[in-house]
């Protein structure tokens, strides 16, 4: 193999990790919001608070207060 060659392997790996690391990333921030924990940090960082028990339980009051207020359907 000629350097030419090796080096586009190794930026073609290169490539690769870091389409695996999006993927990745995706994933992660796809989980997050199915489990609210980005809603979560939104609420926090809207509210200045910091990660308690209490700052939960008020996320939690704001988000069902939410929820109420939404139509059901059947």
């Amino acid at each position: 193999m000629t350097k030419s060659t090796t080096e586009a392997r190794r930026h073609g790996e290169q490539k690769v990790g870091f389409r695996l690391g999006d993927l990745w990333n995706l994933v992660m921030a796809t989980l997050r919001e199915i489990f609210d924990e980005s809603a979560y940090n939104r609420f926090l960082l809207r509210t200045n608070g910091t990660r308690s028990v209490a700052s939960y339980r008020d996320y939690m009051r704001e988000r069902d207060a939410a929820m109420a207020k939404k139509p059901r359907c059947c």
